[in-house]
């Protein structure tokens, strides 16, 4: 056995002792500070002794007192990047000793190599079901089933590996156990049968209709998202007749008026490859017959903004007297970012006509309070600004 002594510190005392028997690796450490500090340094001892990785970085830290004093800590900072050994470690600490704390660490590299090679072939079989799995699934074309387990096979890889640079820390890797993957195999398979697919929007009074096929015909149980400026509005699965409906609501759910863009829900990775292409929709929204005179208390911008909006949403604003009047209270709060560059307005928005009344808190981000004002505006809901004033209104 070897001991040696090493001062870290006027807080730390590091005396770290190594004894090897067999595949027995012992590791004691010291400190001053805590058990825990203790435990953490045997830990990155016996770390070191088995070759686990470890970053070690040296820093000098100097602070001055009121009272002019200088003092400088030196401290130790090491990482142990791989908790392979925290398996099969025996933690023992001693007694505490003239404010000493002590710990020793011994671990069994044989035991630990054993828990490590069931995983692997834990994992092996895993690897092995799901491949079988996928390839079912292709003849099934269910593409959306394929690309959820290429992902779970390709973290499946991913662990393999990890498992075998664990075992590299205690023995060596016999070559029977290097992982030959068929990710590369099925990544291709997958990728040109989705190279056939197509995708056709049909867009109706009531509904978006979106039909997908392959070279073999129409596709049950396709995933497909329509989205809008980045974000999902909806999404569906195709039906036997290769048919996902939306509802227009769901397409007019955050503007009136605009373009949605629609594409397969999956794992982009596999989309990309495959270069499936999107569409893009445009749509408008029919024309109410309800038409309005509009009173509003606001800003000019923030008016403007609402009176587009309601326009865009199929209801008419027009300045003939005979019509109904539609009144509007806009006010908002607003909240700038430190820079000032950036501002967060949440407004509230109170409609009434006749009987009918809504009041809305919609919330915009702009440059300045106006742009973030006139954002918020156009974020109300479209579905109940037309529910409350798109029906029974004077024609």
């Amino acid at each position: 056995m070897k001991k040696m002594t090493r001062f870290i510190s006027a807080l730390v005392a590091f005396v770290p002792a190594l004894a090897v028997a067999a595949n027995m690796v012992t590791y004691t450490a010291t400190s001053k500070i805590s058990q825990k500090d203790a435990d953490k340094k045997a830990m990155e001892g016996v770390a070191m002794q088995v070759s686990s990785a470890v970053k070690s970085s040296m820093e000098t830290h100097t602070t001055e007192d009121a009272a002019g004093n200088v003092q400088s800590t030196f401290e130790s900072r090491k990482s142990v990047f791989s908790n392979v050994l925290l398996k099969g470690a025996k933690i023992v600490a001693a007694p505490v000793k003239d404010g000493v704390y002590q710990s020793t660490i011994t671990v069994d590299l044989d035991q630990l190599a054993s828990k490590i090679l069931v995983d692997i072939e834990q994992m092996r079989i895993q690897m092995n079901s799901k491949d079988s799995v996928i390839r079912l699934d292709m003849l099934d074309r269910d593409y959306r089933k394929v690309a959820k387990d290429m992902v779970l096979l390709e973290k499946m890889a991913g662990d393999y590996n990890d498992l075998l640079e664990n075992l590299s820390f205690v023995q060596a890797v016999p070559k029977n156990l290097r992982l030959e993957s068929t990710l590369a195999e099925l990544t291709e398979f997958m990728t040109a049968n989705l190279s056939s697919v197509k995708m056709e929007t049909n867009l109706t009074k009531e509904t978006l209709v979106v039909t997908v096929v392959d070279f073999v015909g129409p596709i049950a149980d396709f995933p497909i998202a329509i989205t809008q400026d980045h974000k999902n509005l909806a999404t569906a699965k195709t039906n036997n007749k290769g048919k996902a409906v939306f509802s227009l609501k769901d397409v007019m759910k955050k503007k009136p008026s605009g373009e949605v863009i629609v594409h397969a829900d999956m794992n982009f990775k596999f989309v990309r490859q495959s270069s499936l292409l999107t569409k893009t929709v445009a749509y408008q929204a029919k024309k109410t017959g309800c038409a309005y005179q509009l009173t509003c208390s606001g800003d000019v911008a923030e008016c403007g903004a609402l009176q587009v909006f309601l326009m865009d949403a199929g209801i008419a604003i027009s300045d003939d007297s005979s019509l109904p009047m539609l009144s509007a209270t806009l006010s908002f709060t607003d909240k700038p970012n430190s820079g000032r560059t950036l501002y967060t307005s949440r407004g509230t928005i109170a409609m009434k006509a006749g009987s009918t009344e809504l009041v809305e808190q919609p919330q915009g981000v702009g440059s300045d309070a106006e742009a973030a004002h006139v954002k918020a505006v156009s974020k109300l809901s479209v579905n109940k600004v037309l529910d409350a004033f798109g029906k029974g209104c004077k024609k």
